[in-house]
């Protein structure tokens, strides 16, 4: 009992002062002490608490010694009477077998050994193939995991093959190379479930919309489609990206086929339908959504939770498509959903799917085919050729060395004098990046001179959006705090800005919370300027018209002429200013990169020193979860 009271009084207190546990995890494994007192099973519990504030759904025993020897490390200067913290932790802890038994033998811990058959126990630990989760995530995963597993091999409807591949030809002139926007919509016409990745530009909502006018051709009675993202900016560029792809389909399809495919996207959260004060949403297994097929850009954005809650909505009979890029960063909330899923690309596709594919498009797949492998592996399409990027171009070969980890050819781009990506290293890049900043920013302030009205509101808007400066870091001069503060000082200072008080005119905003009665979501962006007679703060609205609130009634809401690269996803703008800090820190990984550079369109402004550059080429992020395994345990 000594060693229980001196872990949760002393050891504790001493990590979460340490920054390595949160107050929530110390609380849950305090709880959990009620009914199971002993340390590790305790120590387990916080661990696997504070995974999830690091985005992990689970704890990982095989982690277990490196976890100790880190905390060991940390608490080893600490001294309370004759003995350090340290030598309390280690008299607390135990082997690997060791804990693995006390997490078996504990009233706390429910173990599965397979997924198929699990039955809840109520207890708040779940021990699945060497990993421990809260149970609310375990459901979550399991949720995901069997839903994945039935739709991957289920057919949503049998097509007559020889219109089908006259419709597909309509859509999709034949190539003299793969085409893979044909081969995706040839994948999705008749399964439940796809899954189609693919880097910026690379046509991914060009191709979902041919898709879903082939889906449409195909059924005797237009299917209900829906189209949503993870955020209100997610789903505004969808909505654009989507109704832009429809402009330039009228004169190869029928205006029936067109009318059939929404004009506007929604958020994940409207689309389950919010219920104030309540935690969950009003469309769930009991009331599912009324739809045919959804689809679901950005998906690389929802989390765990978030993705159970919408396959739980579905009826029995929908379609899903996700829409995303693998390779950019994963969700701010725990899980790895799209990435995990994507995994199953390595394994090819099978010779059956191969000789489906080859008979609707005429391509050759069998490069592709691989014998053995999981069903969902014939659900998943990377589209390979980017329209967005000349494969010449700086930005477009960047983005690949840092997607393959390659360091030295990351090194020969920004070595090379480039006319789309410049490098700043020396000690003067963050005033270089102020600077350079402001004078993008020129642009959008001199139409503050006018009167705002809707009109001038798209312009003010379109402007502001060009440029846009990407950090890392949300505190410190190299974040968004420090850059926001800079630059708008550098503005005032020129006299573009007259800066008094919270409000003024010029001032970007980002939205940071949902407002579902104004229509305004997290990640929208707005611009504050005058109407004539007072403040207002100007949004394109996800229907295409702009709308001045006054600041009085935004939402939570930040200063934007900086924003994080987790807030850009989503976003591209002509001119990207990535900063990076001078020092490493647990966020710089290849994922935040790549996303950081695929968000510029024509010039890329990258601050950074060389040994910042290669240490985030070279590290991964690295997301735990179970969901590949229980993918691959499930019988087929």
């Amino acid at each position: 009992m000594m060693m229980h009271t001196e872990l949760l009084k002393t050891i504790f207190p001493a990590l979460k002062d340490a920054g390595l546990l949160r107050d929530i995890d110390i609380e849950l494994a305090r709880t959990c002490s009620r009914f199971d007192a002993k340390p590790p099973v305790l120590l387990a519990v916080a661990m696997t608490s504070n995974e999830l504030g690091r985005g992990h759904v689970c704890f990982s025993l095989s982690h277990w010694a490196e976890r100790l020897t880190q905390w060991q490390e940390r608490l080893a200067q600490v001294q309370v009477s004759e003995i350090s913290l340290s030598e309390l932790l280690v008299r607390c802890a135990c082997s690997e077998a060791e804990l693995a038994e006390h997490l078996s033998n504990s009233v706390l811990v429910q173990s599965v050994a397979s997924p198929e058959g699990f039955t809840p126990q109520g207890k708040p630990l779940t021990c699945y193939a060497g990993r421990v989760y809260l149970n609310r995530y375990f459901m979550f995963e399991h949720a995901v995991a069997g839903w994945l597993q039935k739709a991957s091999q289920d057919k949503a409807m049998i097509v007559d093959e020889t219109p089908l591949k006259t419709t597909l030809r309509q859509l999709f002139a034949p190539q003299p190379d793969l085409d893979w926007q044909a081969i995706a919509a040839a994948t999705a016409v008749d399964g439940r479930f796809t899954l189609i990745s693919g880097g910026p530009g690379t046509g991914k909502t060009t191709t979902v919309t041919k898709l879903l006018a082939l889906l449409v051709a195909q059924c005797e009675t237009p299917p209900l489609i829906r189209l949503a993202a993870p955020t209100g900016k997610a789903a505004a560029r969808l909505t654009e990206s989507i109704s832009d792809a429809k402009l330039k389909l009228a004169k190869t399809v029928s205006a029936e086929w067109l009318a059939a495919i929404p004009a506007e996207a929604s958020t994940l959260h409207r689309l389950l339908g919010v219920i104030p004060g309540q935690p969950e949403f009003r469309h769930h297994a009991a009331n599912p959504l009324p739809l045919d097929v959804l689809v679901v850009d950005e998906a690389s954005m929802v989390d765990l939770p978030m993705m159970a809650r919408v396959l739980s909505a579905l009826p029995p009979t929908a379609r899903l498509i996700l829409l995303g890029d693998k390779d950019q960063l994963a969700s701010v909330e725990a899980g790895a959903v799209l990435g995990d899923i994507c995994s199953f690309v390595a394994q090819g596709m099978s010779p059956s799917q191969a000789d489906m594919l080859t008979q609707r498009t005429s391509y050759d797949l069998q490069p592709y085919v691989q014998a053995a492998g999981h069903p969902i592996r014939d659900r998943l399409c990377l589209l390979r050729k980017s329209y967005r990027f000349d494969e010449k171009s700086g930005i477009g070969q960047l983005a690949l060395a840092v997607n393959q980890g390659n360091v030295h050819a990351a090194e020969a781009v920004w070595a090379k004098d480039f006319p789309d990506i410049h490098l700043h290293t020396d000690e003067q890049r963050l005033n270089q990046a102020i600077q350079l900043a402001t004078q993008g920013y020129h642009d959008y302030l001199e139409l503050l001179d006018q009167p705002m009205n809707g009109a001038r509101a798209h312009t003010l808007l379109n402007r502001f959006n060009q440029v846009r400066v990407l950090c890392a870091l949300h505190e410190g001069p190299w974040g968004i705090q420090g850059m926001n503060q800079a630059i708008g000082k550098r503005l005032q200072d020129q006299g573009k800005l007259m800066i008094s008080g919270d409000w003024f005119a010029g001032r970007p905003v980002m939205i940071t919370e949902n407002d579902y009665g104004l229509g305004l979501y997290n990640g929208d962006i707005g611009v504050t300027a005058f109407d004539g007679e007072r403040l207002r703060v100007w949004f394109i609205l996800p229907d295409g018209t702009a709308h001045g609130f006054l600041p009085s009634r935004l939402p939570a809401h930040e200063t934007a002429w900086a924003m994080t690269v987790h807030k850009s996803q989503g976003s591209e703008f002509s001119h990207t200013l990535l900063v990076l800090p001078p020092d490493n820190n647990p966020l710089l990984t290849r994922e935040l990169l790549y996303t950081g550079i695929t968000r510029a369109r024509k010039i890329l402004d990258l601050f950074a020193t060389p040994a910042v550059l290669s240490l985030m080429v070279r590290k991964q992020t690295e997301r735990h979860s179970g969901l590949v395994t229980m993918l691959e345990s499930w019988s087929i």
